[in-house]
């Protein structure tokens, strides 16, 4: 597995610098608007207030549900889903525009001929043509994504609501053993039941398990939208028909846990460069209430350098499409040589 997500990650970075001019650094700064508005919408003080109301009031809701309140993993689902969801929301107009047509560009230019086969048929084709045909797809594409990235979101925590009530059904979190409210009888304070001590760690296996499990939910439903978002550039269908295609593609070719350890990197990167915006462009931005020409071309360049993630990002889906189009290809023609080889033997 890791051998061909590394593979693919060296194809797409020899793909991404030798086509890196003028088509990379054009999809690059076509995704700079998107980059600039993704590390604002994520660390502005004008935007956390919200997310920090959102969350309060998700976390009402958890527990409400039955999410235990001392669970760290509600603090954590809370926080992390209300800020993605206003981050996400604030930067839906350059998302929808900005990105497409920069994943569009890269996809076309970089991607669809590694090895530089279709040069002429490129070079024949208009740019401004390619992203017509595929910017309306790619559109459908991207809303089916946030559709099903909202439903991953709820089958987890549907699935952790679930384990969560069946826990405390079994009296698995110590409820059992807690007096009840308002009787007279309460526990000393150098002591503490034995009960407490076994429902807080299994509080806290469960609250593990579900980090393991959501990590490992939203990566594949990551890796299968973006996949979508390549498919529907490259063929020009999009919408459902672009995401059952990715979903067949990453099932039948058997690259699905390749497909997220290939993208991996890139969303550490793209992590580390919101923390290195935060650390050099928000922090002096928060303390002192000023931007200075300094901070304003840091910024800039940061944002640069998160376009160029995002360019990467999508060669590497391109290179994972590349693979799984050519593992279902082989596998037709085993099947075609099966086939043909049973006609031999009944004549």
């Amino acid at each position: 597995m890791m051998g061909g997500a590394g593979k693919m990650i060296r194809t797409a970075l020899h793909s991404f610098f030798r086509h890196y001019h003028p088509a990379s650094s054009a999809a690059s700064l076509l995704a700079l608007p998107f980059s600039a508005a993704a590390l604002l919408s994520r660390s502005h003080p004008a935007l956390l207030a919200p997310s920090h109301l959102l969350s309060r009031r998700l976390r009402r809701v958890l527990v409400a549900a039955g999410f235990p309140p001392a669970s760290q993993l509600l603090f954590l689902l809370s926080h992390r889903l209300s800020q993605r969801a206003c981050a996400f929301l604030a930067a839906l107009p350059f998302s929808l525009s900005f990105l497409l047509l920069a994943k569009a560009c890269a996809v076309h230019f970089c991607c669809c001929s590694p090895h530089g086969q279709q040069r002429r048929r490129k070079d024949s084709t208009s740019a401004a043509a390619v992203l017509r045909s595929s910017y309306p797809a790619m559109a459908w594409t991207q809303l089916v994504n946030c559709l099903a990235l909202l439903l991953a979101n709820a089958a987890v925590f549907a699935a952790l609501l679930a384990a969560f009530n069946a826990a405390e059904a079994l009296q698995l979190l110590g409820v059992g053993g807690a007096p009840p409210h308002g009787s007279g009888s309460r526990p000393t304070s150098g002591t503490s039941s034995p009960d407490s001590g076994s429902g807080s760690r299994a509080v806290l296996a469960l609250s593990a398990a579900g980090v393991i499990v959501y990590s490992v939910a939203l990566a594949n439903a990551s890796a299968v939208c973006n996949l979508a978002t390549v498919v529907a550039a490259a063929e020009g269908r999009g919408g459902a028909h672009a995401m059952l295609k990715a979903i067949l593609m990453l099932l039948r070719a058997g690259d699905a846990a390749t497909a997220v350890a290939a993208s991996l990197p890139a969303s550490l990167a793209a992590a580390a460069v919101e923390a290195l915006f935060q650390l050099r462009v928000m922090r002096p931005y928060t303390a002192t209430g000023k931007v200075t020409v300094g901070m304003l071309c840091e910024g800039l360049l940061v944002a640069y350098i998160h376009s160029m993630i995002c360019v990467l990002d999508t060669v590497v889906t391109s290179m994972v499409y590349q693979s799984c189009k050519a593992s279902h290809s082989c596998h037709l023609l085993e099947l075609e040589l099966d086939g043909d080889r049973k006609d031999d033997l009944r004549v």
